[in-house]
């Protein structure tokens, strides 16, 4: 014993009985369910976040470092999940909740997917979640979700869009609307489109902020209607991130993820029989950003991330604090790494200003050297104005103004390149081309979001001869371009608005005049102008 005596010591038993104590108190703890609201990325939830963060004079990370599908605590944010009384008795308990709805959206005129043509898409969705408190002060807690989107699309024509090995791929090409990747036709002709949308993830939340493991799409810079680094446009992927707060001042995010590459590897062609489908070369991405908020209402944030394929997960960039910038370059030098300034300032009460340089290579020396072509930049900025002082129904005007150089998203080897599922990750104007975004949008009631919006878009051209130049560093000449006349434009006017009803019962819609010139046509080399007058009507009815 060396002289220590016997009730120094802890018993076995003793530290038995402590245990179980412990782990009865933390199951009891945490099998209380507390209300989470889910909030899908959307136009309505911008608007109702910045004009908050304008009215208060504060940042929000919501507008610049949010999912796809964000988790927030109900008493903070609005919710995208229908009920109604007799299913929080069926289907919903203190435990685990189940949302079920029923989506249909009507396209007049081809929408965003297709240049013409009637359509339907009718898509049944479950929702499952349970959050469960980890500590008796709530500070830790996890939350585990579920999400299944059954689509069908059906036509009186056939659909008019891009296929890969005879599968529909549906981009929504030149539009911000979200792409969705491959699909199916399962019917005897090409009128009748199938696909499914399947997220879910488990978030642990603590003091200082998340864990996600996830299949969601994070959206991860400053911009309205569209973003230049991680946006909203593309489809869903699998990643594990990291979201904390350092100090009051600095935050730092972290992500991995796993991205579709569209490549298919040939050399798994002796394990797969014949017109069978080959397995994907794999495609990473990893993200990590720092950012510093000197005021409430000013924020900078600088990130770096890197595209890598053809091989396994890459351990450097696995690690969240080491610099992609220098790791990249002890890997060769054969990914694709970008880097990013993001940055916002508010004025309480009137508005808020916020931009993106995104940088897919940079010379210090030549930076304002304009023969150079050694800066393959990007630049997004916008502004915010609050109108409350002269009219009555919390309006905002907003205008954004987008520049892509030839550059940018591209990369030498195939497998770098920035897109997911063969989309942009960033601006869905792609490289080489220009935006600009006006609106006017307010609530009239609460219930009720509407907003007058014009964007007017155009892009050139990036092949193989602007992209050999490119890494010659050889100047490509902005709206680069092979065919004749003007660049491909698009000019859209359009009124679009969401009202819910009830808690069960919700209503979007999006009337349209949309003017695009130099349109391409799918699996053609002939270029024509198409004008039309479209809207969408969708109805989400919710048990």
């Amino acid at each position: 014993m060396s002289g220590v005596p016997v009730d120094r010591y802890v018993s076995v038993e003793a530290a038995i009985r402590f245990v179980r104590v412990v782990i009865a108190s933390s199951v009891m703890v945490s099998s209380i369910l507390h209300s989470q609201v889910l909030m899908i990325s959307s136009q309505t939830h911008v608007y109702d976040v910045e004009r908050k963060s304008i009215i208060r004079g504060s940042t929000d990370s919501f507008l610049s470092l949010r999912y796809r599908h964000e988790w927030r605590n109900a008493s903070r944010s609005g919710n995208d999940l229908m009920t109604t009384s007799l299913g929080d008795k069926r289907l919903r308990n203190d435990r685990f909740k189940i949302y079920p709805e029923l989506s249909a959206r009507a396209y007049l005129d081809g929408g965003h997917l297709q240049p013409k043509g009637l359509y339907i898409d009718v898509a049944p969705t479950v929702t499952a979640v349970g959050r469960y408190n980890l500590s008796s002060d709530k500070n830790f807690s996890i939350t585990g979700w579920s999400r299944l989107e059954k689509h069908s699309m059906v036509a009186p024509d056939e659909f008019d869009v891009p296929k890969v090995a005879g599968r529909p791929l549906l981009h929504s090409d030149f539009s911000w609307n979200q792409a969705v990747g491959y699909s199916d036709f399962p019917g005897s002709d090409n009128s009748w489109i199938e696909y499914r949308l399947g997220d879910g993830g488990v978030m642990v939340n603590y003091p200082g902020g998340d864990v996600t493991f996830a299949k969601s799409a994070p959206v991860w810079s400053s911009g309205y209607s569209g973003q230049l680094w991680l946006s909203d446009k593309t489809s869903s992927f699998t990643f594990l991130s990291l979201r904390h707060q350092l100090s009051e001042r600095w935050s730092f995010a972290f992500l991995h993820g796993s991205l579709n590459s569209t490549i298919r590897d040939s050399t798994y062609s002796g394990y797969y029989p014949q017109g069978g489908g080959l397995p994907l070369i794999t495609k990473h991405i990893a993200v990590h950003r720092l950012d510093f908020t000197p005021f409430e209402n000013m924020r900078v944030g600088f990130g770096e991330s890197v595209i890598y394929g053809g091989r396994g997960l890459e351990m450097v960039y696995a690690l969240p604090f080491v610099p992609y910038w220098t790791a990249q370059a002890d890997l060769s030098n054969s990914d694709n790494l970008q880097i990013v300034l993001d940055w916002e300032v508010i004025k309480r009460g009137l508005g808020r200003l916020y931009g993106t340089l995104y940088l897919d290579e940079w010379d210090l020396i030549d930076t304002f050297n304009r023969d150079s072509s050694r800066n393959w930049a990007a630049l997004q900025t916008g502004l915010t104005v609050n109108l409350d002082q002269f009219l009555p129904w919390k309006p905002l005007f907003r205008m954004e103004w987008t520049h892509l150089t030839p550059y940018i998203y591209v990369h030498r080897s195939e497998v770098n390149t920035f897109e997911h599922y063969g989309a942009p990750l960033g601006h869905w104007i792609g490289p080489n081309g220009e935006g600009l975004f006006f609106s006017l949008e307010g609530r009239p009631k609460d219930q009720i979001w509407i907003q007058a919006y014009t964007t007017l878009s155009k892009r050139g051209e990036v092949d193989e001869e602007s992209l050999n130049r490119q890494y010659r560093h050889e100047q490509v000449s902005f709206l680069y371009r092979t065919y004749e006349g003007e660049a491909e434009q698009r000019t859209l006017f359009g009124i679009r608005g969401e009202w819910s009803f009830n808690s069960w019962a919700r209503v979007r819609f999006d009337f349209f005049s949309s003017d695009w010139s130099q349109y391409l046509a799918t699996d053609s080399a002939i270029r024509s102008d198409i004008q039309k007058v479209d809207a969408t009507l969708q109805i989400i009815i919710g048990l």
